[in-house]
């Protein structure tokens, strides 16, 4: 049962040991259930309650009977809220380009739903997954990701512009959702607003029976990018680890040392010097944490048929599902520590990070065909 907090003008910041300035607040949690973690400043967060701050550069993580409702702050430009559902991942950020406010929440798994509008001025919100991006236009919209990398998007008021990876556009408006299924371009397929649940439910257990149907094939390939993603980030977190500016930083923060102006020659030395680790950690962690959190989710989706089959390295999938659970808090940590950098580097950079995320031309899977095609 959620746990609701009605009074938005008080709030209790017991969410963390450190915390920023106001303005890095995105939003406030308005209502909690079940099992619910927020990964913030290198550090996974379990003790969190109604009225604790959702700040930038923040993991949400939701349970399997866990939920969230975060209602935005005016640093966002933007009055509403971001409803977490069960089973699912989200970071979110808000940055200040050219003048106005511009968050993004960036879906890694499961469903997030958003109903905004703006404040004033000119805010943006985008919900991204991977390479596809949702504009919003002040509007209630909810983004679903299936365990195959599948996109829904319905809307229940307003419009949502929806944009692939190859450019293309198409809008999910009252009456009108838009899909997408692994390897495919966008497209819109007409739901009447009374059904859009009915349409969400049924969607995503069709998802679940196509992965069922063909899981050792689904799992062969995330084991490919898996193990190759990994690796990759391995070598690009420990790189970024051992980098003496990212320790002085850090050593910084936890001291509670305010950093010098963004224009300070010495801290303009230093994010020169780190933004290439920065990036490289950067361009596999996109790829990487999707892969990762689908299997994450679709363990309990596998067939007990198919524990026993073997991968493409001779590796059984119970084994390989074995070893993605032994690797866990390893990787959630190194993911961890890289966000925090994100922040330090932000907080010396009038708030902004060094580039935008997602520019990459790499695919999600080796081969980029859906392997639930015959």
């Amino acid at each position: 049962m959620f746990k609701r907090f009605a009074v938005l003008s008080f709030f209790v910041t017991t969410l963390g040991v450190f915390a920023f300035a106001a303005q890095n607040q995105v939003g406030i949690i308005q209502e909690l259930m079940g099992s619910v973690t927020v990964t913030r400043n290198g550090q996974v967060l379990t003790n969190i309650d109604l009225g604790d701050p959702i700040e930038n550069y923040d993991l949400i993580k939701t349970g399997a009977d866990g939920g969230m409702v975060i209602g935005l702050t005016s640093e966002t430009g933007m009055k509403g809220t971001l409803i977490v559902k069960p089973k699912s991942v989200f970071t979110v950020k808000t940055q200040v380009v050219n003048g106005s406010p511009k968050t993004e929440a960036d879906v890694l798994g499961g469903s997030v739903g958003v109903k905004v509008k703006k404040i004033a001025g000119d805010p943006a919100l985008n919900v991204k997954t991977g390479n596809t991006v949702m504009g919003v236009r002040g509007t209630e919209f909810v983004v679903i990701i299936s365990v195959n990398n599948g996109l829904l998007v319905t809307c229940n008021e307003g419009r949502v512009a929806c944009t692939g990876d190859e450019g293309d556009e198409l809008y999910a408006v009252p009456g009108q959702v838009v899909t997408r299924t692994a390897g495919e371009r966008l497209k819109q397929i007409p739901v009447a607003v009374s059904s859009l649940e009915d349409f969400q439910n049924r969607w995503y257990t069709e998802e679940i029976s196509a992965f069922k149907a063909s899981a050792v094939k689904a799992l062969d390939q995330y084991a490919r990018s898996y193990l190759r993603y990994r690796d990759e980030f391995r070598q690009a977190s420990d790189e970024l680890a051992r980098d003496l500016i990212f320790l002085q930083w850090k050593k910084e923060f936890r001291e509670g040392l305010t950093p010098a102006p963004s224009k300070d020659i010495q801290v303009m030395k230093q994010k020169a010097a780190l933004v290439k680790k920065l990036m490289s950690v950067r361009q596999v962690l996109f790829f990487f944490e999707r892969i990762y959190y689908r299997l994450d989710e679709i363990q309990t989706y596998v067939p007990a048929t198919a524990l026993k089959a073997k991968l493409y390295n001779g590796q059984t999938v119970q084994d390989f599902i074995r070893q993605v659970a032994s690797e866990k808090s390893e990787l959630e940590r190194r993911a961890a520590e890289y966000r925090l950098a994100l922040r330090l580097y932000a907080q010396r950079n009038d708030g902004k990070e060094p580039v935008s995320i997602g520019d990459n031309e790499d695919t999600f899977f080796d081969e980029t065909d859906s392997f639930f095609k015959e």
